[in-house]
């Protein structure tokens, strides 16, 4: 336990550094800001990080199963982990979810437009799904389903990371695009965010593939 209570602490510590020195420091965005607005943003990427970690763990064992079966207890704490940092994002987002923090998602008023509209789609879809995938991860709730059906809920989250992705995209793609514009030459968080995930699921492709080519 001791070991996941330290990798996740320098993980979220560099998560939160990487923001705090590309919003606050580089591109000048007020201190005020920085316990809701700029944290919201790591707690965010430290969210898709844990989750999309607790899924490449059980990729990478189909391919060295030695190293990786050591800390595939690693999972569930990762993943809880996770889905409790994007339960967080979601409240605090809801919290500061305004035209004056979040400017290109409103038409001018206090309307949504349709980037605004389709980030918030995606990503209520997202929790949804890993709301799930959480709830069935509970001990008690485990023990009660036929593990074929547990499974199938626990892989269901690879849909939850699909919609993440989205949510992500089309929130900075425009922005992914103007590298000239990134403070200090350093990447969105978003982007980020969309390459963890591509990764992840790139890896569970790989191990899909592999499995396949063992078995025959």
């Amino acid at each position: 336990m001791k070991k996941q209570f330290f990798i996740s602490l320098v993980i979220f510590l560099a998560v939160f550094a990487y923001a705090v020195i590309r919003y606050n420091v580089l591109k000048g965005t007020p201190w005020i800001d920085l316990p809701l607005f700029v944290s919201n943003k790591a707690i965010s990427l430290s969210a898709v990080i844990f989750i999309a970690l607790s899924y490449a763990l059980g990729s990478l064992a189909r391919f060295w199963p030695e190293t990786i079966l050591s800390v595939l207890t690693f999972r569930k704490f990762f993943g809880l982990l996770g889905f409790g940092l994007a339960a967080f994002h979601a409240a605090v987002s809801l919290l500061i979810f305004t035209p004056s923090y979040y400017p290109k998602f409103f038409l001018g008023g206090e309307k949504l437009n349709l980037t605004g509209e389709l980030s918030l789609f995606f990503g209520v879809l997202a929790f949804f799904v890993f709301t799930l995938v959480a709830i069935s991860s509970i001990p008690a709730v485990a023990r009660a389903m036929e593990r074929e059906r547990w499974l199938a809920i626990q892989r269901f989250g690879y849909l939850g990371l699909v919609l993440v992705f989205f949510h992500v995209f089309v929130m900075g793609f425009e922005g992914w695009l103007r590298p000239a514009g990134w403070p200090g030459g350093l990447l969105p968080i978003s982007l980020i965010a969309a390459v963890v995930i591509a990764l992840a699921l790139l890896l569970k492709i790989a191990a899909t593939i592999f499995s396949k080519k063992r078995i025959g």
